[in-house]
């Protein structure tokens, strides 16, 4: 148990949390192991899971086609890796699905033998209902980690429409 509790500590989304607040979420995790080369979260389908990644390495994926589009087989662009996890620097991923249930915005796939702590969305439900200074501080963890990414993604989407107008321009 003190080896999970000082993993914890190591994480953006137990920041502030005491011993006895981590020990409360260990006890809501369930420790899942999946082979190299399985898709964890497939980008469109519903999910009411999180995942921290103990062991190993996955990559996020996204489609750059929009549903619905039509293209031929020639003009399609596919997927794009748009970034690898390694365990040791803590990541976190499916942490939206604790507040809602809407479709997965990513495809998540392990690069190696991987072993997850797994959140299911009622049982942090109830247990932030139950204490709810731990709520609090997993979501305001949470809210910080999406604000962290909402950021760097408004950085890129205007990094592309810089080049995308540029592109434009020339022909």
């Amino acid at each position: 148990m003190e080896k999970e509790i000082s993993l914890f500590k190591e994480m953006k989304l137990f920041n502030n949390l005491s011993e006895e607040k981590i020990q409360k979420v260990l006890g809501i995790c369930t420790k899942v192991s999946f082979p190299e080369n399985t898709i964890i979260m497939q980008e469109g389908k519903t999910g009411d899971t999180m995942y921290m990644i103990l062991e190993g390495d996955v990559e996020v994926v996204k489609t750059l086609v929009p549903e619905g589009m039509d293209l031929d087989e020639d003009e399609k662009i596919g997927n794009k890796v748009f970034t690898k996890l390694k365990a040791e620097d803590h990541p976190v991923f499916g942490e939206i699905s604790l507040f809602e249930e809407s479709r997965r915005t990513a495809t998540v796939k392990t690069l190696s033998d991987c072993t997850f702590y797994e959140i299911n969305k009622d049982d942090f439900l109830r247990l932030a209902e139950k204490d709810y200074e731990l709520g609090y501080q997993i979501v305001l963890n949470i809210a910080k980690m999406v604000c962290s990414r909402l950021r760097k993604a408004d950085e890129d989407v205007i990094k592309l429409s810089t080049v995308l107008s540029i592109v434009l321009k020339e022909t």
